[in-house]
């Protein structure tokens, strides 16, 4: 008997975790914040996460309407929706990694 195959993981939901979630609707218990977290840490280093965001978006929209806001998967598709929106992470330099430039 040969093994079963799984499909490609979605590289701008690598756990599938927002799949499952919206799939869920109404049933997602949440909390959205920790979905959205876990779902941040799970993109590849190299995959913006306001890109991933505005990409995925469209696939659950229309899920959202009519729904109450009050519902933790309304709440999870705004967060989504800020992500979208949110500027890159810029690298920040600290003053040890200044001293140690100079060589201080």
């Amino acid at each position: 008997m040969a093994p079963m195959t799984q499909a490609a993981a979605n590289p701008l939901d690598p756990k599938s975790l927002l799949e499952q979630a919206f799939e869920m609707e109404d049933e997602f218990p949440g909390p959205a914040e920790d979905l959205l977290l876990s779902w941040l840490l799970s993109l590849g280093a190299d995959q913006p996460p306001a890109e991933a965001a505005q990409t995925l978006l469209p696939r659950y929209a229309g899920r959202m309407e009519g729904k109450s806001d009050t519902l933790p998967i309304v709440k999870l598709h705004k967060l989504l929706e800020q992500v979208a929106v949110s500027p890159p992470a810029t690298a920040r330099r600290g003053r040890l990694s200044g001293r140690m430039r100079r060589g201080a």
